[in-house]
């Protein structure tokens, strides 16, 4: 068994110096404490494209680190994992899942609430789930591995929502996991929302042949009482803006929120609300802005919508509209 490990810091590689939490100096080697505390049959092949904290995540990153992943020859490896900063995880793993849907392996990506060195750190049960459903040789494709103490949840990389800001808990887009892994044990779990293992390990084309170069071209929205669309400036790389809405699918279409539409629309800028769900029955609201040209995406996470947007507006193969549109891997719940 060959694991290839692709650190990029985060608390899963943190250490601790003078009461501060930092990636600064040598990486924490999660392969190591793996090998010390639960076997060494395993091989890891390491690598360390990037050392940053998550919270510092951005275009120029996910550049260097999909330039990094697209030079591996993945049929030397019976896995990948990614170890990843929590606070990002889940919008890099949403770039990931799509960029990689087609590979003929597994690539994980795992997470850690608190440094190794703390033991009620979960990392290291991550990195285990991670291993195990590498070892286990029934999915390709990409997946995050997070959880407990107790048990480790499989995420399908596409649908991992950001952790609460409480519990500092990961949930699925779903409300349901695609898999556990207790006792190194996988156990998929039944969902009308998950796939089953044929869907997952279907034959799928590359999205891009080579690597794309994503490009800061979208603009997040977030949505409150009193949002000032006029406080909006529109720089020139912007080609698309994400409005994120209420659970309803709502946002304001009181008129400054009806003026900024028009003037995106005048600029050829894309307005995208999200997430909606797939009903006849729309709010008025929502109705008035869809006039205005603001287009509906439904029942995908923020995250994922994010990540698809960067790629529709960094690639000009095909219009934006129509790679949007692709349900690539499992992020448009059906």
């Amino acid at each position: 068994m060959k694991i290839l490990t692709v650190l990029t810091g985060g608390t899963i590689g943190c250490k601790i110096e003078n009461h501060t939490i930092d990636v600064k100096g040598n990486v924490c080697d999660i392969t190591e404490i793996y090998k010390e505390k639960i076997e060494l049959e395993t091989e890891f092949q390491i690598i360390s494209p990037l050392n940053i904290l998550s919270e510092n995540m951005s275009v120029f990153y996910f550049n260097e680190l999909l330039k990094c992943l697209y030079e591996i020859d993945f049929k030397n490896y019976d896995g990948v994992i990614v170890t990843h900063g929590s606070d990002t995880l889940s919008y890099t793993a949403a770039l990931l899942g799509m960029c990689f849907a087609h590979i003929n392996i597994p690539m994980v990506l795992v997470a850690a609430d608190y440094p190794l060195s703390y033991d009620k750190s979960n990392g290291l049960e991550n990195f285990i789930g991670a291993v195990e459903l590498i070892k286990s040789k029934t999915v390709k494709g990409v997946f995050v591995s997070y959880g407990t103490k107790d048990k480790t949840d499989i995420y399908i990389a596409t649908r991992l929502c950001e952790a609460d800001r409480f519990l500092d808990k990961f949930s699925d887009f779903t409300g349901t996991p695609f898999a556990c892994s207790t006792n190194c044990n996988i156990e998929f779990i039944k969902s009308p929302y998950n796939p089953d293992l044929n869907e997952i390990n279907k034959e799928r084309q590359p999205v891009f042949e080579k690597v794309p170069v994503i490009k800061e071209c979208v603009q997040i929205l977030n949505c409150y009482p009193s949002y000032d669309y006029q406080s909006i400036i529109i720089k020139d790389n912007i080609k698309a803006f994400l409005q994120l809405s209420y659970h309803s699918g709502t946002i304001s279409a009181e008129e400054k929120t009806i003026e900024f539409l028009k003037k995106c629309k005048d600029n050829g800028i894309g307005f995208y609300l999200c997430s909606l769900k797939k009903s006849e029955d729309l709010y008025a609201s929502t109705k008035k802005i869809t006039e205005f040209n603001a287009k509906p995406l439904y029942n995908i996470s923020r995250e994922a919508a994010y990540a698809k947007l960067l790629l529709a507006y960094s690639q000009n193969k095909i219009q934006p509209q129509e790679f949007i549109e692709k349900n690539i891997f499992f992020e448009n719940i059906l």
